[in-house]
């Protein structure tokens, strides 16, 4: 980035330059794929230049925009960590529906939706992400979620399919 020579430039006012640039960065390529203005459910994960996962955020249902959403998840997260962050995958919730059915859950095919598991009591959630490999059937899906988190109670499910998007930075 070049700056005229009778141009003042803090660092901070660079800095804050930057940041600009990256959030601009990232709804601009959005914005390719998906309707910013749209109310839909994301998920986000920030991957440094090894592929590690940094950070992750999600609502699978909103009222909010998914640029309010973006700016939301930039501020609170992305901000802190824009240095090392090289790659960000956006999955947009694109069909969602409750089924508590346990016939119909029976044929989701894992590998193309994802579960989230509520209990009724709305304290605990989790997600479960389609392909996991430990998970090829909804009844093993349950069962182990049961265990691992020790629920005894009723729980609720939602499946549902994103539209993967990944933006190189």
């Amino acid at each position: 980035m070049k700056f005229p020579l009778n141009s003042i430039y803090s660092l901070s006012n660079i800095y804050h330059f930057s940041n600009i640039i990256l959030i601009e960065q990232i709804k601009s390529q959005l914005a390719q794929s998906i309707d910013l203005q749209s109310k839909k459910g994301v998920f986000f994960s920030a991957f440094d230049a090894q592929g590690q996962l940094l950070a992750s955020n999600w609502v699978i249902k909103t009222d909010r925009t998914l640029e309010n959403i973006l700016q939301s998840f930039y501020n609170g997260i992305l901000k802190k960590i824009e240095q090392q962050t090289k790659s960000i995958i956006f999955d947009i919730v694109e069909e969602i529906r409750q089924q508590n059915d346990p016939n119909t859950l029976k044929t989701i095919p894992l590998d193309q939706y994802w579960l989230f598991v509520v209990e009724w009591n709305g304290q605990n959630s989790w997600v479960l992400l389609p392909n996991t490999q430990w998970a090829t059937r909804i009844q093993d899906a349950v069962k182990a979620i049961k265990q691992k988190y020790n629920l005894n109670g009723q729980v609720s499910f939602w499946v549902f399919k994103t539209k993967k998007i990944l933006i190189q930075l």
